[in-house]
């Protein structure tokens, strides 16, 4: 197999998702393997079951051993409970004008690097939120010329922990290098359009366990947060309400549609496990789907508040994971929640147009291009 190839691993709140895949055409992916596992995921940062890890991982190598004769590495994407985020600013001085080379551009980049060195979290990425030439702001500023170029960048940082982690694993399963990727990054630059690149969006990430909130600008990420919450949580306050056990309350969550408005007695029925049919009242099914969505918006509108004083009047809002995305109307609640549009972020690939795929089709095109770069 060719080095074209890259394996990427998707490490999400409650599933393990894996990709081995190259360039088709029209940059679309030549897919070879794909394994998705369930498994205890994390919550507030830690891993619940860290000894399964290895294994599991073990288990989806061997899955895809045909296609690892010549791959040394591996990419691991970082979720954001394990990252944090800084924004730099860093500049160069030149003794005359001159045209912006790509040199300058990793100059800066090193120098971000370098002053982002810490004991407890290691640099991930540095990817810059916009570029000023001589006062000039731009996104793309290699070609222009100038006597001083500055960087405002955004660094991503992964807990120490976490990288020591998946560097055992890797070198327990014979790999050399592995590269960590932010799934958030690789997400805002997958996944938002590229023609609005320059303009601030905000990226929803919601999962089972686990929920990220990032605005984005340019190929940087201005802000990243996370709280231990998502669809499963929901799942769970149905199980508790209607005293179901958490196969027959994901049931009924499969069932409920938020943008109904049920006349008292309307129920959903929803075939249980064991084969009988329970009925649940509608209206309140729906109240306990719609307060954990509403709470998801209260957080969402206090990062908005923290990053930025003044109201964002025009905000593009994208929603990727399963969490609230497959909860039928959840999209919409949320919207209204907030007062404003959301869209689904979906991976640009035909047949694979789901927000549950963003994070490791974004991981992949973020490492080919990583590879390609080369």
């Amino acid at each position: 197999m060719k080095e074209k190839f890259v394996l990427a691993f998707d490490i999400g709140s409650s599933r393990l998702r894996a990709m081995i895949a190259g360039r088709g055409l029209n940059r679309t992916f030549a897919v070879k393997g794909f394994k998705e596992i369930e498994y205890d995921g994390f919550y507030e940062g830690e891993f619940l079951n860290k000894e399964e890890l290895p294994k599991l991982f073990k288990e989806i190598v061997q899955e895809f051993a045909p296609y690892l004769n010549k791959i040394k590495k591996i990419y691991v994407g970082v979720p954001a409970e394990f990252s944090s985020v800084m924004q730099l600013e860093c500049s160069l001085n030149f003794a005359e004008r001159r045209k912006i080379k790509k040199d300058d551009i990793d100059e800066l980049f090193y120098m971000a690097s370098e002053k982002s060195k810490n004991t407890e979290v290691e640099v991930v990425s540095v990817s810059p939120i916009s570029f000023d030439v001589d006062g000039k702001t731009m996104l793309e500023p290699v070609g222009y010329v100038g006597s001083t170029l500055v960087g405002k960048l955004s660094v991503v940082y992964a807990n120490k922990m976490f990288i020591d982690l998946f560097n055992d694993i890797a070198s327990s399963l014979g790999f050399q290098y592995v590269e960590y990727i932010s799934e958030v990054l690789a997400q805002s630059q997958f996944i938002l359009p590229k023609d609005k690149k320059e303009d601030l969006s905000l990226l929803l990430d919601s999962g089972d366990i686990s929920t990220s909130i990032s605005l984005v600008k340019g190929n940087g990420l201005l802000m990243l947060t996370s709280l231990s919450r998502g669809g499963g949580f929901i799942t769970n306050d149905l199980a508790e309400a209607f005293e179901l056990s958490i196969k027959d309350a994901l049931r009924l969550k499969n069932e409920v549609v938020l943008s109904i408005k049920g006349k008292p007695n309307d129920c959903y029925d929803v075939v249980l496990e064991n084969g009988k049919i329970e009925k649940v009242v509608l209206n309140s099914a729906n109240e306990v789907v719609a307060y954990r969505i509403e709470e998801l918006a209260e957080v969402v509108n206090t990062c908005l508040q923290e990053y930025s004083k003044e109201y964002i009047a025009h905000l593009p809002i994208y929603l990727t994971g399963g969490g609230i995305a497959k909860v039928k109307g959840g999209k919409d609640y949320l919207a209204k929640c907030l007062g404003r549009n959301i869209k689904l972020g979906v991976p640009p690939i035909p047949g694979q147009e789901k927000p549950t795929m963003a994070s490791i089709y974004s991981l992949v095109d973020y490492a080919l291009t990583s590879l390609e770069r080369r």
